[in-house]
């Protein structure tokens, strides 16, 4: 029933074909990693009215998208952040990827709770920091190399979220790499000095980018 539902709910915004093709990977996704992901989350009992005006309605990346990018990446050998973690899908897919440093920050608690247990369930001996954090406040440990981004909220909050990049980087200057999902606030990224060394277009709506900055 809930791959019917998110059938439907694809097919009507965004066309029968791309809801066919988004569902067959949702199928072989969950199985392939051991995970029950999907679904949507408009957020209302779960973060402020205030923060909602910020953020996209919670649905999973989908597993076309998220394996392109994930694969664009050389080492694992770093750690990794995802913002905006929702259900833990991509936690649990950084670890299927060989990332043993691995951290999720979500607005919503309830989220959190649901991401800590699906990875735990999923990698039970694996160590996973996940936090309810404010993307605009959060301190990104200096250690971090990749970060995750599925468009999680509006240009307002991506620029003080780039503004808290710009800091880690300023303490420790490295390599970092965005995987960029549905990369609404490209723009903002390159502004800031970084790079796109990748891109793909899929079916019209399914879009993805590798920002970079180097030392």
């Amino acid at each position: 029933m809930k791959y019917l539902r998110y059938f439907l709910y694809v097919a009507w915004h965004w066309g029968l074909d791309l809801a066919i093709f988004i569902v067959k990977h949702e199928i072989r996704g969950e199985k392939k990693y051991g995970i029950s992901t999907i679904g949507l989350d408009n957020l209302s009992e779960t973060i402020s009215k205030e923060d909602r005006a910020h953020v996209s309605t919670y649905e999973p990346v989908n597993y076309y998208t998220s394996g392109w990018l994930f694969d664009q990446l050389q080492s694992t050998d770093t750690t990794f952040l995802d913002v905006g973690c929702g259900r833990g899908r991509v936690l649990v897919i950084a670890a299927a990827y060989g990332f043993k440093n691995i951290i999720g920050i979500d607005f919503s608690q309830k989220l959190c709770d649901e991401a800590t247990l699906a990875f735990k369930t999923r990698y039970p001996d694996r160590s996973v920091t996940i936090t309810c954090a404010d993307a605009r406040q959060y301190n990104i440990p200096d250690t971090v190399g990749v970060i995750f981004l599925f468009n999680p909220f509006d240009a307002i909050v991506m620029s003080e979220f780039i503004q808290k990049v710009d800091e880690s980087l300023t303490r420790k200057n490295r390599p970092l790499k965005v995987l960029y999902a549905n990369p609404q606030c490209k723009e903002l990224w390159l502004d800031a000095g970084f790079k796109e060394t990748a891109s793909f277009v899929k079916k019209r709506y399914l879009k993805g980018c590798v920002l970079e900055k180097t030392i």
